[in-house]
Parts: structure tokens; sequence; C-alpha cells
């Protein structure tokens, strides 16, 4: 039996998210949404509609660490003690939501990111992260596992890109797809640091994309907004427009030597909040792209990161 959606509100600019309950045995929860009190009032009234009380919840699947989908799985793990299960990945960063600022904060800066902007970037950071519950307990899901959701088996896939250890769930006739793929939307590549350096977030994303397109065409009920009844056709324009994003790029940076930064304000000039975080994190994967394919080169001159097409 397919689960129940539930519509959360966030504090976050991306507007509401997606839980989804299942009803039968193991009573299992999907992404409970953020420690927000706005949100768990609303699931609490969803629960209490369907004749589901939040004691009998048995499970807690996460999707991805992002807080506006797993910051409340914590708290909700420690009221009810329901499991929570989760990448590994995810995992890691639940239990460090800071990750590495220090490296991070460097990298920021070899980009070109300016001081005051890293200001405003740690502002909003920490804004977020004031909707995780500290986790300390969540047992690991690797690619391939078989999970019982309600009275469906779920296999997890792993699809990062957006975020690292993302997983989607898929069920019998349905595919729990968490931010992978929303309606309306193309989901950040979100830039990350981790103990190997930077993460090449949109060429992950763009495998994913694939991986998903090569499945059978089932629904994918997402993160956000409205279900996906037929992914196909979304899945290809997703591909073709990071495919023209990338060519603007290439078209923006001319003959010039630049930062990633500099070139992000360009397509993006927004300086509030996490808005310059996420457009460089943007170019900085078209960037990856690029240099894939053979057609720019990076280089670094005085602690600066510099990028230029390839002779």
């Amino acid at each position: 039996m397919r689960p129940t959606r539930i519509v959360l509100p966030t504090p976050f600019a991306v507007g509401p998210v997606n839980a989804y309950v299942f009803v039968d045995a193991p009573v299992t929860l999907v992404d409970p949404g953020p420690l927000y009190p706005p949100a768990q009032e609303a699931l609490d009234a969803a629960l209490q509609e369907i004749g589901i009380p939040r004691h009998r919840i048995e499970r807690i699947l996460l999707t991805h660490h992002h807080p506006d989908h797993s910051g409340y799985a914590p708290a909700l793990a420690a009221e009810t003690g329901a499991e929570i299960c989760a990448h590994p990945d995810a995992i890691t960063r639940m239990v460090q939501p800071l990750g590495n600022p220090e490296a991070s904060e460097q990298l920021l800066r070899r980009h070109g990111v300016p001081e005051e902007v890293l200001l405003a970037m740690h502002r909003e950071l920490a804004r977020i992260i004031s909707h995780i519950a500290p986790l300390t307990a969540a047992r690991p899901v690797e690619e391939g596992e078989r999970i019982l959701a309600g009275g469906d088996e779920l296999e997890a896939m792993l699809l990062p890109g957006h975020a690292p250890g993302h997983l989607a769930f898929i069920g019998p006739d349905y595919i729990l797809g968490g931010d992978a793929v929303i309606a309306g939307l193309t989901p950040n590549p979100i830039l990350e640091v981790d103990g190997s350096g930077r993460r090449k977030s949109l060429p992950e994303y763009i495998r994913s994309l694939m991986r998903l397109r090569a499945l059978p065409n089932l629904p994918i009920l997402s993160g956000h907004r409205e279900e996906i009844e037929d992914p196909a056709p979304l899945l290809t324009r997703y591909l073709e427009q990071i495919a023209e994003r990338r060519e603007r790029v290439l078209s923006a940076l001319g003959d010039r030597t630049v930062q990633a930064f500099m070139l992000s304000q360009e397509f993006f000039p927004m300086r509030r909040g996490a808005d310059p975080f996420l457009a460089l994190s943007e170019v900085l994967g078209h960037l990856d792209l690029l240099m894939e394919s053979g057609l720019v080169e990076e280089s670094e001159e005085r602690g600066r990161i510099l990028y230029r097409r390839r002779a």
C-alpha cells in the first residue's frame, strides 16, 4: 500500500516539504521534516487524522541529511523509540552538521568569496542548523538494501549529487525520490567538502539522473511539491537544461581567467543568505563538467583558484 503524503511547512526558501507515512506495520515515516514547531504541529495533526499516534512510529527513513527533511528525526526517534535509517554519508553529516568549517571557509576564499559574503553565509548557516536536532544513533543503509515499510519492501538506491548519501527508495509501483527530482524545480548540486576535498556534485547528479532514467518509468513521490506521474520527460529535460547551462557558462567565461565566485555573480547576482553559496555551487558544477570535457582548466595563483578555457 502506497504511503500517505503529509505536507509540512518549513522556515526555508524552498517552501513546504513532503513527509510520507506507511500506516501498516511496521509504521514507517519518511523524511519527518525540520525541527520547527509549525512542522511538528502539522505532522501531529496529519497523523491524528489518519489514526496513527506518533508513539506507533517504528521506523524513520531519511532520503538525505538536509534539515528540511531530517532535522526533526533525532528528536522524534528519542520520543518514540523509532529506528532512524539513513545512508552512512547522511549520518556523518547529521552528526557533524558543520562538517569541516575551516576547510570549507578556506575553499570559499580561494574561489573568491568576499569576507562580507562569508559572514552572511555564516549567519544563514547558523539559522539553518538551528533546525536540526542532535543525532546520537542511526542504522546505516547501503545501496541495494531492502527495508520493510508498512507492507511494502523498499530497495535503497544511492543517488548522490544534490546531497552526499542521498537515497531513493524503490517500492513495488512507485519511487520515494527525496530531492533527486522535483516537479517544476531543478535541485541544486550543493558544494560539499569532505576528507578527500571538494566533491564534484553536478557530475555526480548527472550520473544519478541517468540511473533513474534507466529504471522502469515509475511515479516518483518527491520530497517537495506534487507527485511526478511520468518522470521520463522531466529527467530528459533536466539533462538538457544542464547541458544548456554548461554551454552558457563556457560562453560567459570567454577568453578570461576568472574566479568561480565572480562568474557565479554574473549568472546569479544575489548577495543574501545562502543565495551566493548556491550560485557558486551551481557554477562550480558546470565548470567541473567543462573540465571533464577538456574545455576548461583550473589553476591556482597566490592562493586563488582560477578558471580559463583550455588552449
